[in-house]
């Protein structure tokens, strides 16, 4: 080849691959800019004045206000949310850097969750932080979160508001789209050990009595068992003593904004040590909502008299006593959305535990303890056990009970009122 065409080909040869490399950078817009742009001067400096959280999408807008009482959500009537989630995502704000640009075309928005919240089948928030009179101190689109890679730096892809430029911020705060997530999850929590007793009754009026003697009775007894009914095996009952154990709220409502009087189900739980718990359940399309209401009564063992190993986890009178009061104050005049298998202990029926029989679909029928089931944690399932920490403490006074289980439980419900790529 002459020279000439050599120096001709090489060329053709750059011109064709610049066009090309061009091609790819108009398509990705692959940005090697690295300077950092502070979005909120001088927040951190007021981010005590920080009153007000709102985060807006597509569903409605979740309102979060700094009260002299804590942190609420004032969307969901002032219930607490998690306080460090509220205050961790303030001053995420404040301490929020821009460090990469991302895409500035509408039309790409979506790949990084950062289109406008009004659009249709959007996925960003709009999130906007006021001071107490309700004035603007920072507002911002977030998207989808970025995973941390080579570097472990994670963060958000985000946008200002009329700006057609789009950002990944590092970050190591969330901004959940669901309210519920920010929300101060736990109900109620009961170590399993200490459970004593158990009623369920049905709407039809069916009633179940479960029962241990003393703390170191290995497997729970049936009360009124049907002399033609055999169970599955003696063991059959056994994870029904985590009926309390970490009950978490998938969404909540004051109990006013539901009927409890019509096709409800009642459970008791009585543990040794005097602690009372009543639940009332309501199905409310597809979903499982309850009301809880907690009582301290004599025990059911003298704790004193137990041995060490089981005095570990009873309580005192005057524990249970605190523990009652700790629920009671919680747990007030609100009803609890419960997440799935919660709802299925506190609705189980005699049917579940016996052998050749079908148990009725619906509430109650628990589906069973099978894989992926409330115990089977190797499944998916929720845990069966707890060691009792975090047990929530108790208070109150009641009536006097038997040790064995007595003719009528008692249990009516609970009787106070009630209760992708990154796009460029």
């Amino acid at each position: 080849m002459k020279p000439r065409t050599l120096v001709s080909f090489a060329v053709v040869t750059a011109v064709v691959t610049a066009a090309a490399l061009m091609t790819v950078a108009n398509r990705y817009w692959i940005s090697t800019a690295t300077a950092t742009v502070t979005p909120f001067p001088g927040l951190l400096d007021r981010i005590n004045d920080v009153a007000e959280i709102d985060v807006k999408s597509k569903d409605g807008t979740t309102v979060i206000k700094n009260t002299p009482a804590g942190w609420v959500m004032a969307s969901k009537n002032d219930y607490p949310v998690q306080a460090e989630m509220a205050k961790g995502a303030a001053i995420g704000f404040g301490e929020m850097e821009f460090t990469e640009r991302k895409t500035a075309r509408p039309d790409r928005y979506k790949r990084l969750s950062v289109e406008d919240v009004d659009g249709k089948d959007a996925k960003s928030r709009l999130v906007t932080l006021k001071d107490a009179k309700g004035q603007t101190m920072a507002e911002l689109i977030v998207g989808r979160p970025r995973a941390g890679g080579m570097d472990g730096q994670g963060g958000l892809y985000v946008r200002r508001p009329g700006d057609v430029q789009s950002w990944f911020a590092p970050a190591n705060f969330e901004i959940p789209m669901d309210p519920a997530v920010w929300l101060k999850p736990r109900i109620i929590h009961v170590n399993a050990k200490r459970v004593a007793r158990i009623t369920t009754i049905q709407p039809n009026g069916d009633k179940l009595v479960i029962y241990k003697d003393t703390p170191a009775t290995k497997h729970f007894a049936f009360k009124d068992l049907p002399p033609d009914k055999t169970l599955k095996g003696e063991a059959v009952a056994d994870d029904m003593d985590s009926i309390l154990t970490t009950i978490d709220l998938g969404d909540v409502a004051p109990q006013s904004d539901m009927n409890f009087n019509d096709k409800v189900w009642h459970a008791e739980v009585e543990t040794f040590d005097g602690l009372d718990v009543k639940v009332d359940l309501v199905d409310r399309g597809e979903k499982v909502w309850a009301r809880f209401v907690a009582a301290a009564e004599k025990p059911l063992v003298d704790v004193a008299s137990q041995p060490e190993a089981a005095k570990n986890f009873l309580h005192s009178a005057d524990d249970v006593a605190k523990e009652v009061a700790s629920i009671n104050a919680r747990v007030g005049t609100w009803a609890y959305e419960l997440r799935g298998y919660q709802g299925e202990k506190l609705q189980a029926n005699l049917a579940i535990f016996l052998e050749n029989e079908t148990p009725p679909q619906g509430m109650g029928s628990m589906g069973g303890f099978g894989p992926g089931g409330p115990g089977d944690e190797d499944a998916g399932g929720p845990p069966a056990k707890s060691s009792g920490e975090n047990e929530v403490p108790d208070a109150g006074a009641g009536a006097k009970k038997s040790a064995a289980p007595s003719g009528e439980s008692g249990s009516s419900g609970p009787s106070q009122g009630a209760p992708a790529s990154e796009s460029k």
